[in-house]
């Protein structure tokens, strides 16, 4: 199955440093076409800390990095080498380039035009990410504001940054050696209040040296939210599924996946994949009460898990060392399609 690299910071998005393998080879290959990003407005004199930044026109050779945010079946973003945000309205065929005030750790989009990013700064103890600042765009990109984020400690590592809605938004927060929790936004990201830490899941011990539960990006399903928690678990890393039906105040444990190196992709509130190595993909139809086989034509040469993020409940995309694939039919056939600014 695929292995998995240690990483510190946002592990469900950003693939590590280590020396990259060869990109995914192309099935039914899309060739979509770049757009230059338009001009940006004149900021409006009312908003404060706010940025009209450019956008860059070289190209970044693969293997890179792509971290995706699909708020729609038909709208997706994907921020490439950290550095470059590009969006689609047409599920990847064709990508405009938006424009970035600083580079983010995590981009989280609702639609078309408006999302967030969080930068993340010092202090930087055992992991980076402690200290985080948040943006804010209703224009795709032209302008960007800086929030005031009060009520986000600076002591702890910060993973995936996601929005449900305009105003709902979760941040997930991890130590070493503590139980995570997740911070959440009922006023688009100005003010965070921190959950209760998630509790140990059954067969996983919270303990000094690394033996701790990050957690990832929060995804909502109606009055539903769940979250992927992974860690370190013996001699490999094991991943678990804690649901929330209180805004986020709350988590409870749901299910243990059934491959221990292969991320979950919600695809619906109850139904759920873990995308492997050929003949080990599994699925859960009633929110991991029970797993099973999952048949699919998904393949790359990366000897890492990809990160898969569905829009709906059939069109999601893969990445891997900057590598994009597409689905369009849950999960059961792939199609590569070309990652924007590159070569």
């Amino acid at each position: 199955m695929f292995r998995i690299a240690a990483c510190a910071l946002t592990v469900f998005f950003i693939a590590c440093s280590a020396t990259p393998a060869a990109a995914p080879s192309a099935t039914g290959t899309a060739s979509p076409t770049v757009a230059a990003a338009s001009a940006s407005p004149t900021p409006s004199a009312t908003a404060t800390s706010t940025v009209a930044p450019t956008a860059s026109s070289t190209l970044i050779p693969l293997p890179s990095v792509a971290q995706l945010s699909v708020p729609s079946g038909a709208v997706v973003w994907v921020l490439v080498a950290g550095t470059r945000v590009f969006r689609s309205t047409d599920r990847g065929d064709t990508w405009q380039e938006r424009s970035l005030p600083s580079r983010p750790a995590n981009l989280a989009f609702i639609d078309d035009h408006e999302g967030w990013m969080d930068t993340a700064g010092s202090p930087a103890t055992q992991c980076n990410g402690q200290r985080v600042a948040i943006w804010h765009t209703a224009d795709a990109g032209a302008t960007w504001e800086q929030l005031s984020a009060t009520g986000i400690a600076d002591g702890q590592c910060k993973g995936a940054l996601a929005f449900t809605d305009v105003t709902h938004g979760f941040l997930g927060a991890y130590s070493t050696s503590d139980p995570p929790a997740v911070y959440r936004t009922a006023d688009g990201g100005r003010t965070w209040t921190s959950s209760g830490p998630l509790a140990d899941p059954p067969g996983f011990t919270t303990r000094p040296g690394g033996f701790a539960l990050a957690a990832g990006a929060v995804r909502g399903f109606g009055g539903t939210l769940l979250v992927e928690a992974s860690g370190n678990a013996g001699n490999e890393t094991r991943h678990y599924v804690f649901r929330s039906r209180d805004g986020g105040a709350t988590w409870t444990y749901a299910s243990t996946a059934p491959n221990a190196m292969d991320q979950i992709s919600f695809v619906t509130a109850t139904r759920w994949l873990q995308i492997g190595a050929p003949g080990d993909s599994k699925e859960t139809t009633d929110a991991g009460a029970s797993w099973h086989g999952f048949t699919t034509d998904y393949q790359q040469a990366a000897p890492i898990a990809p990160a898969i993020v569905f829009g709906d409940a059939q069109t999601g995309y893969a990445t891997v060392r900057g590598a994009i694939q597409r689905t369009t039919d849950g999960g059961v056939r792939w199609s590569q399609i070309r990652t924007p600014g590159t070569f």
